[in-house]
C-alpha cells in the first residue's frame, strides 16, 4: 500500500522540507546520503521526485538536520532562522570539512584564522 503524501498547508512537499533543512545545514545530497545510509540517487528521489521515506529513515534524517520529525513531515513548523546567505554557506561547509581534520592540523588552521582576524582588528582600530 503507498504511503500518502506529506503535503503542508503551503504546498511543501517532504522532499521540498528535507531540502530545504538540507541547504540550511549546509550539506550536499551525497553528504546527507551519507549520514542517513542513502545513496545520493536515493536522496535525489526523495526530494525531486517525491518518494516519501520510511518513518525510520524520516527520524535518522531529521536527528541529522537538527529539526523534528513533525517539522520535517510538515505536521509542524519551525522555528523560523533568517535565510543563510551563500558566502555564509561556504564558510560554514569549509569549517565543516576543517572540523572532519586531524587535530594537529586543525589546530594549525585555527591558529592561522585567530591570526589573520587579530591582524585584520589592529588595522581597523588604527
Amino acid at each position: 500500500m503507498a504511503r500518502k503524501k506529506s503535503v503542508s498547508s503551503t504546498g511543501e512537499r517532504t522532499g521540498d522540507r528535507i531540502r530545504r533543512f538540507r541547504l540550511a545545514q549546509g550539506l550536499t545530497q551525497i553528504e546527507l546520503g551519507r549520514r542517513v545510509g542513502l545513496s545520493s540517487r536515493m536522496m535525489a528521489y526523495y526530494e525531486v521526485q517525491g518518494g516519501e521515506p520510511r518513518p525510520e529513515l524520516l527520524v535518522k534524517m531529521a536527528q541529522v538536520l537538527g529539526v523534528s520529525v513533525d517539522s520535517l513531515t510538515g505536521r509542524q513548523e519551525p522555528s523560523r532562522r533568517p535565510p543563510v546567505q551563500a558566502e555564509e554557506l561556504s564558510l560554514w561547509r569549509r569549517l565543516k570539512r576543517v572540523q572532519e581534520l586531524p587535530p594537529h592540523d586543525r589546530k594549525a588552521i585555527l591558529k592561522m584564522i585567530d591570526a589573520l582576524a587579530d591582524r585584520s582588528g589592529r588595522r581597523k582600530a588604527s
